[in-house]
């Protein structure tokens, strides 16, 4: 209680409306360990509009306002009507937590800016910067000047000040940094329920023994027909790279077979799963039982935008991308070569490892057997070549 919602709520608060519509805000604060109130302002505050292009040809969206949205849940969320000409409100996880996220950065942004401060630098830093001096110099040629450089250039760049941002000489070579968008729907909420990265924390903290690997992706082109699954197993750091029809394989099918190869060996390579938001995992729950419905691995997801949060896996791809560069296809790429590259990269001897490679922890863990399976070989280090091929 008394704190921010976490991605985590917001995906049980979405989870709660769209599945259990009679659920009052009472029983939901009660399992958020919030106030009811917090859980009003929440929906009030981080629903998102949605109009069709009717409504929006019109633009009268008073109009068209549903009489259910003065009240609990003040969403469209778990609502009965498939078809519906009025203005609807949609609560999703995604969409709040960005929300919520840029209305705290911005009140936390220039909240002092002061206009005697800006009248001061006017007359002292803007002429100096105008004539063509850096903000460095500018700062340091003025007498008792008690705001940082870092201050300057962001009133210099949100338009504060006289100088403007195309005097400074080397800002007008760059461009000023974009939210880029993806232009790919994310992993529904409801599938992330009880699947978040703090439940993938509270399940490791309750299972400290588990074996955990790290799920990604690897594109050469945007256009690729094909791209790489990588593997990355957490106690050994060994990596695996499959390649795969980015239209008609399956990760499900793929991970799969890895799996029940190994189990016929005796042997089981992992029991939790940590991906990211990425639509090509979106169906991996479907592998968390088995044909007689029995749980035998449980699958987790990172945040939105935290790819941090498998840091070990995104670490290890600058090893691939080493031999395997970005901007290359990998359509005309084979197996084989996939094989080898991971190979000379499972070779290599880590200093986090003291001085092990990822190949012998992996067969000291299971046995070379497994690592046969997989067409991983172990390189000697004066036959190592981590270069573009």
């Amino acid at each position: 209680m008394y704190k921010h919602f976490s991605f985590q709520d917001r995906v049980i608060l979405q989870y709660h409306l769209d599945n259990n519509p009679r659920c009052s805000a009472q029983e939901i604060a009660t399992i958020l360990k919030k106030s009811r109130s917090a859980i009003h302002y929440e929906l009030k505050t981080n629903t998102s509009t949605l109009l069709t292009k009717q409504q929006k040809f019109l633009n009268a969206e008073d109009n068209y306002r549903c009489v259910f949205l003065a009240r609990f849940p003040f969403c469209c969320n778990g609502c009965a009507k498939t078809r519906c000409s009025h203005r609807s409100r949609e609560y999703d996880a995604y969409k709040a937590d960005r929300k919520a996220h840029n209305t705290l950065v911005k009140s936390r942004s220039d909240t002092k800016v002061k206009k005697e401060v800006i009248d001061i630098l006017n007359k002292t830093v803007s002429q100096l910067i105008i004539d063509g001096v850096s903000i460095q110099v500018a700062k340091a040629a003025v007498n008792r000047c008690d705001v940082s450089e870092s201050t300057i250039r962001r009133y210099v760049n949100k338009g504060h000040l006289l100088a403007k941002r195309h005097h400074l000489p080397n800002s007008i070579r760059f461009k000023v940094k974009k939210e880029y968008d993806y232009g790919r729907k994310p992993i529904d909420a409801n599938i992330l329920y009880q699947r978040t990265y703090q439940d993938y924390l509270d399940y490791i903290e309750a299972h400290p023994t588990a074996k955990v690997v790290q799920l990604d992706s690897l594109i050469g082109k945007a256009n690729d027909k094909s791209a790489l699954l990588t593997i990355f197993f957490m106690n050994s750091k060994f990596h695996l790279a499959v390649k795969y029809n980015r239209k008609h394989s399956s990760i499900n099918g793929i991970l799969t077979r890895i799996y029940d190869e190994a189990a016929k060996l005796g042997y089981k390579l992992f029991d939790v799963i940590l991906t990211d938001n990425g639509p090509e995992f979106r169906n991996l729950p479907a592998i968390e039982k088995d044909d007689k419905q029995v749980n035998r691995l449980r699958v987790f997801y990172c945040d939105p935008y935290r790819s941090c949060q498998k840091a070990e896996c995104e670490r290890n791809h600058g090893l691939i991308r080493r031999i395997l560069t970005k901007g290359h296809s990998f359509d005309s790429r084979t197996q084989d070569d996939i094989d080898s590259a991971l190979s000379h990269i499972n070779s290599y001897p880590r200093g986090s490892l003291n001085n092990c490679t990822p190949y012998d922890l992996f067969t000291s863990e299971y046995d070379i057997i497994i690592a046969s399976i997989f067409n991983i070989e172990r390189i000697d280090v004066k036959d190592l070549r981590l270069i573009r091929r």
